[in-house]
């Protein structure tokens, strides 16, 4: 395999889309939300994704948002965008769009509903032309695809595709992965917020979180800790945040609760967008509970 053109390390908040009062993006703070991730040691942000409400956003909401990002940070972090869409038509274009909004990469949703194999890598080949690197998104909660080892190393022979980003837990999937190339030329991200000390300990070297919205420095911290062979600080870490994680990431009517803790420490967040409802007073009372239970209020 061809080395690739980039390799991503470190942690990336998934980023949530934070609104104002009027329901628009709020631009003021959403760089304020990402200058806070930089100063707090993270590599760089996610945009656009699923924690962001990537499919209630538009498409000028989309590009703008990678301005502001870049706008923020300079040019010492790394912005990947979101750009998946159920038709490769459709995907082509949002890739297109962040690659001229000046995103470092592309984070490419499998098409919701599936397809084969061949057309998973024809789907890909095509997105390649675009020239910018691309990162694979499994998520087969979300969209019925799940992409087997086997599928992975025909994929990750395409030009410009630098790597994956795993939500669906399987971490015997990363771990053949970094058995069969290793862990230096190609990017693998966990997107499992429960999982991170157990896929460091596999492998991964870069985390793409809705925790690091609210912990950016606990989990760049975790991340050193592991980094540097000091498990037990990590795992203190890791226990800390356990609980919040259960209570930030539910299943159901997922960011509310993330866009209310971000609201209560003081952050850009607004409500999320129908049909995702606001967190309700129980909702609220848990989240600030267990932003206390982990040492953040």
């Amino acid at each position: 395999m061809k080395k690739k053109s980039v390799i991503f390390k470190g942690v990336f908040p998934a980023l949530v889309t934070p609104f104002d009062d009027e329901g628009k993006l709020d631009a003021e703070g959403l760089k304020h939300n990402v200058r806070r991730f930089m100063e707090a040691g993270c590599a760089g942000v996610a945009w656009s994704g699923s924690t962001g409400e990537h499919p209630l956003l538009t498409a000028d909401e989309r590009i703008e948002g990678i301005h502001l990002c870049r706008e923020a940070m300079g040019p010492d972090g790394f912005v990947i965008a979101g750009a998946g869409a159920r038709s490769t038509a459709e995907t082509l274009v949002l890739v297109r769009d962040v690659k001229e909004a000046g995103a470092d990469a592309a984070l490419v949703l499998s098409p919701i509903g599936g397809t084969t194999d061949d057309g998973m890598v024809r789907h890909f080949e095509i997105l390649s032309e675009v020239g910018l690197p691309l990162i694979l998104y499994n998520y087969p909660a979300a969209t019925g695809i799940d992409i087997s080892f086997e599928l992975f190393t025909r994929l990750i022979e395409i030009e410009n595709v630098v790597g994956i980003k795993d939500t669906s837990g399987n971490l015997p999937l990363l771990a053949k992965i970094f058995s069969c190339f290793g862990t230096e030329d190609i990017s693998v991200f966990t997107g499992c917020d429960d999982l991170i000390l157990p896929a460091y300990a596999v492998g991964v070297r870069a985390v793409i979180l809705a925790m690091a919205n609210v912990a950016p420095k606990q989990i760049v911290a975790m991340e050193d800790h592991l980094n540097g062979g000091r498990l037990a600080e990590a795992r203190e870490i890791y226990w800390r945040l356990a609980h919040l994680i259960d209570v930030l990431c539910p299943a159901d009517n997922f960011p509310a609760a993330l866009k209310k803790a971000l609201e209560i420490l003081g952050l850009s967040a607004g409500a999320p967008r129908l049909p995702i409802l606001p967190a309700d007073e129980e909702t609220t009372a848990e989240v600030k509970k267990a932003l206390k239970e982990a040492g953040l209020i």
